[in-house]
């Protein structure tokens, strides 16, 4: 009788004991969605990612710190900012600069995680060099074909605005996306883990990034009549020569309005594709047994404009571009908060390995954010972004843009969301915030 209570007490106590798993969830040039549930009056459509919030950690104010893919996801899987690592665009191979155990994900593997691949984490749909993939990983790589090519082997039609807004028609063709290949990969994984020791696994998702692709059914579900123009944007928005020579306009939405509601539903709708498939795998991860025992975080690289200041694009230091989804979910607290505190991707890894009890990154200007998400406040937290040498910070209500020309911009964010308005270097809180963007800057590597 007591040796049959003892092993129960060491089986609970040995389970109790059991490092949190990890899933890293990454979109691509995904918006942050939140202010497009009202922004356009046709809204968004996000189910799973709003159910998912429902019981996870919600960061309103989250920052890439770099406006393209390669830079993001360096610093993001480093905790080092761009400019530390060298790597600020798409051209630099993180790989070819620093050794790969740079990356956080491989302390997990050194403390006996298990680690395995699964679609655009790091930058590139291409296969990592294979010297660099077993450092990082325990498995194979794993390759899921960009939406492309779908045309080629798939029936299509289009629906109109930027990219054409191709979708198939059969239905069975939808397990020949990306995302559904990526999902599945993923769905697999958790259904048949089964080892002893925890695992930390990436899933890449492809969408929303162009060309749009989808399913004719996710086109279907937006009303493009209804999507409408903020008045706003009815305002000349303020140029600098330096911001429309480097990030020029690439559409005149003002006078092809058709065209931009077409193109904002491409989008939304390569949005709620990647959303229908990133519900797919929360539902397998919580009916599997992994599913009180599994760290999940949501991000993307960084944002995209769809339409604003007449862009349709990423790359610039504006607040749409900045600005991107990030919810952290911990299995231990099942319920929903939002922090409205400014948090950058390069908080992630700092937050996994304290939450996980595991080394700290040396050199990191991330922070753990498990002191906000246990209540502590840091509004004044000033949060960059990089492009190349021109640079910006959220601080507070405002943002700021200092450009390599030396030119700067300043917009209210509370009362100009879409910065049409550049408060200029007269504002009672333009030196306050120059100094602010001097001294992040200096301390993300960047002097100017």
């Amino acid at each position: 009788m007591f040796l049959k209570i003892d092993i129960i007490l060491a089986c609970g106590h040995r389970w109790m004991q059991k490092k949190l798993n990890v899933l890293l969830i990454s979109f691509d040039d995904a918006i942050n969605p939140w202010p497009y549930l009202t922004a356009f009056k046709e809204p968004i459509q996000i189910p799973n990612l709003q159910r998912i919030a429902e019981q996870s950690t919600l960061f309103e104010a989250a920052y890439s710190q770099a406006s393209v893919c390669g830079p993001s996801r360096a610093s993001l899987m480093t905790g080092r900012s761009t400019h530390q690592l060298g790597v600020h665009g798409n051209e630099d191979d993180i790989f070819k600069l620093h050794d790969p155990r740079i990356v956080w994900p491989y302390t997990l593997k050194k403390h006996g995680y298990y680690c395995s691949s699964g679609g655009k984490v790091h930058h590139g749909y291409i296969k990592l060099d294979p010297a660099v993939h077993a450092i990082l990983y325990d498995d194979d790589h794993k390759f899921f074909a960009r939406d492309r090519n779908i045309p080629l082997y798939a029936e299509t039609t289009h629906f109109g605005g930027v990219q054409k807004g191709i979708a198939t028609v059969h239905p069975e063709d939808d397990e020949k996306f990306h995302d559904a290949r990526a999902a599945q990969s993923a769905i697999d994984f958790i259904e048949n883990y089964d080892a002893e020791q925890p695992f930390y696994r990436e899933v890449g998702f492809y969408s929303p990034h162009g060309p749009f692709y989808t399913p004719a059914r996710f086109k279907e579900m937006y009303r493009v009549p209804q999507i409408t123009r903020p008045m706003a944007w009815d305002e000349e928005y303020d140029k600098t020569e330096y911001s429309e020579t480097t990030f020029p306009p690439k559409y005149t939405f003002a006078q092809k309005n058709r065209l931009w509601k077409q193109s904002v539903r491409n989008y939304f709708s390569a949005y709620s594709h990647g959303d229908y498939h990133l519900g797919r795998v929360w539902d397998a991860l919580k009916n599997s047994k992994h599913a009180d025992n599994t760290l999940v975080i949501f991000f993307s690289d960084h944002g995209f404009h769809l339409g604003n200041l007449d862009r349709f694009m990423k790359s610039t230091l504006w607040e749409q571009v900045a600005s991107i989804p990030l919810i952290i979910h911990d299995p231990r607290r099942k319920y929903a908060q939002s922090i409205i505190d400014p948090v950058g991707l390069i908080d992630i890894g700092p937050t996994v390995l304290d939450m996980l009890d595991l080394p700290p990154i040396d050199e990191t200007m991330g922070q753990s954010l498990t002191g906000l998400m246990n209540g502590d406040r840091n509004p004044d937290r000033a949060i960059p972004t990089f492009f190349y040498d021109d640079v910006a910070i959220r601080k507070g209500r405002y943002r700021m843009i200092r450009y390599r020309d030396g030119s700067t911009q300043m917009y209210d964010l509370e009362n100009d969301y879409w910065q049409v308005r550049n408060l200029g270097n007269d504002h009672p809180e333009y030196s306050h915030m120059f100094s602010a963007l001097q001294q992040t800057s200096a301390a993300y590597g960047f002097k100017f």
